[in-house]
């Protein structure tokens, strides 16, 4: 697999592949690799996790998006809707003339879709009781695919408020079960 060059997106909790996110738009810098994404028709944005300590301003556990919608907001800023096409690690990041973070990424290979199973189903349930009382999140999807164990552990970890560590962990995974595992027991211990 071959590195490439990409523009890099720091955000506060990831966008994994099939995930969507809404992000504002607010520096110049990132106006123009946004603006070139869309040109160029190529995926070259990755939504990426801040970082306070280490090498690296960001995790290296990330994904390549594309950007799916956009429009101006009422204070002349940008808001563009993300989708998540493939995970990537980040290295060699460096600070482009106008700002914006730059980064040599390496795909990583997705995560298998497989069906989520009767001992699971309670995350998929969950997942949708979330989706109803936050339509914001919901309104992002034209299809819930509320029955793939692979879509619902990686919208959990998009949403849920884990340590950025405990999130990048999971995310190095080769498949969805540790995932899986992880928001099943979550889920069960808030319910006691």
């Amino acid at each position: 697999m071959e590195r490439i060059e990409a523009a890099l997106l720091p955000i506060e909790a990831p966008v994994l592949p099939q995930g969507r996110k809404e992000l504002r738009i607010v520096t110049p810098g990132q106006l123009r690799v946004v603006a070139e994404s869309l040109r160029s028709g190529k995926p070259c944005l990755v939504a990426c996790m801040n970082r306070e300590e280490g090498d690296l301003p960001v995790y290296p556990v990330a994904a390549q998006v594309q950007v799916v919608d956009f429009y101006q907001l009422e204070d002349d800023t940008l808001s563009i809707v993300v989708e998540g096409l493939q995970k990537v690690r980040i290295s060699d990041v460096w600070a482009a003339p106008d700002g914006v973070w730059m980064g040599k990424v390496l795909p990583m290979p997705n995560w298998p879709s497989r069906p989520l199973g009767d001992n699971y189903a309670m995350l998929g349930e969950a997942l949708k009781r979330l989706y109803d009382t936050q339509p914001d999140l919901a309104d992002l999807y034209s299809d819930l695919m509320l029955e793939d164990a692979c879509w619902v552990s990686q919208r959990w970890l998009e949403v849920l408020p884990l340590m950025e560590q405990e999130k990048q962990m999971l995310m190095e995974q080769p498949d969805c079960r540790k995932a899986m595992q992880y928001v099943m027991s979550l889920i069960l211990s808030h319910r006691d």
